[in-house]
């Protein structure tokens, strides 16, 4: 039980946990995922993969409620904290809306992404219309990669979305007054274009911690994707040399609080250590937890 209340505790204190409901499944069968077609997608690089009835996969579905073409991506996990991007743009007059699944090394899922975590924006420069979502993920040691999944809902497929006329869009970006004509009703669709990029980030939420075991408490309404940690050092700030005595003392106290349970104390500990420079405390405390 301690066990359930730490790992709940855990998560909950690094990130806004979407919970799944009681219907929502929360394994996929390792076989079936094993022999998807996985792209690679290295750091820095945008990749971009077209949806269609070729994509369609039925495993999906409890997830889902439909047969949903599914993009799926095989990311490098030992580089350290990881910030993913996803976007999927209009086009034409239809668009795919996006959910997403993150799993650890093992396939187990870590985290579920849905609808609402991503938003619309509106094109500007070169950007179009889109559905976009920034993931920021930290996976536990000893793991190679982490998988994502990218698929849509029967739900969200039903609906549609308002975008601005490109009329109204050209006299926004000119400082016109928009003209008085109807926006576009835009439809969802089973097809699209998903694109990925990842980058080197400071992560918030621990991808390799088992989540089977989550009780209790649900998050807070006001959901963030991917709320960052806090930046604990800037750039042409020096660093105070800190003693090995100070140093000490943080990782003593971080392993202290992670015995009694209390990690928003650890947490508080690892920030405070970050901030005069010290990294042994978060290692001490990703160490620890990943052995929980």
């Amino acid at each position: 039980m301690k066990k359930a209340l730490f790992s709940t505790a855990l998560l909950l204190a690094n990130m806004l946990v979407v919970l799944p409901s009681t219907a929502t499944p929360n394994h996929i069968n390792s076989t079936v995922l094993s022999q998807l077609d996985w792209q690679d997608v290295s750091f820095s690089e945008t990749l971009t993969t077209t949806l269609n009835t070729q994509q369609k996969e039925d495993f999906i579905i409890p997830f889902a409620g439909i047969e949903s073409p599914v993009a799926a991506y095989r990311i490098p996990a030992n580089q350290g904290a990881l910030e993913i991007n996803i976007a999927s743009p209009v086009i034409k007059d239809q668009v795919f809306v996006p959910s997403a699944i993150v799993l650890d090394s093992q396939f187990k899922i870590a985290a579920n992404y849905s609808s609402s975590d991503f938003k619309f924006e509106e094109e500007r420069g070169f950007q179009p219309n889109r559905f976009v979502a920034k993931l920021n993920l930290t996976p536990t040691p000893n793991q190679d990669y982490i998988y994502l999944l990218v698929y849509t809902t029967a739900k969200d497929v039903q609906k549609t979305t308002q975008i601005l006329h490109p009329a109204k869009s050209f006299a926004k970006a000119t400082g016109k007054q928009p003209p008085a004509i109807a926006d576009i009703e835009v439809k969802h669709s089973l097809y699209g274009e998903i694109s990925v990029n990842v980058t080197a980030a400071g992560g918030t939420r621990f991808i390799g911690i088992p989540t089977d075991i989550f009780t209790g408490k649900k998050p807070s309404s006001d959901r963030t994707v991917g709320q960052s940690i806090q930046q604990l050092t800037q750039k042409n700030k020096s660093v105070v040399a800190v003693d090995t005595e100070t140093e000490a003392y943080f990782k003593q106290a971080v392993t202290k609080a992670l015995k009694q349970n209390d990690v928003n104390r650890a947490l508080n500990l690892v920030n405070e250590a970050e901030k005069l420079g010290l990294t042994s405390p978060r290692k001490i405390f990703l160490q620890q937890v990943s052995t929980k």
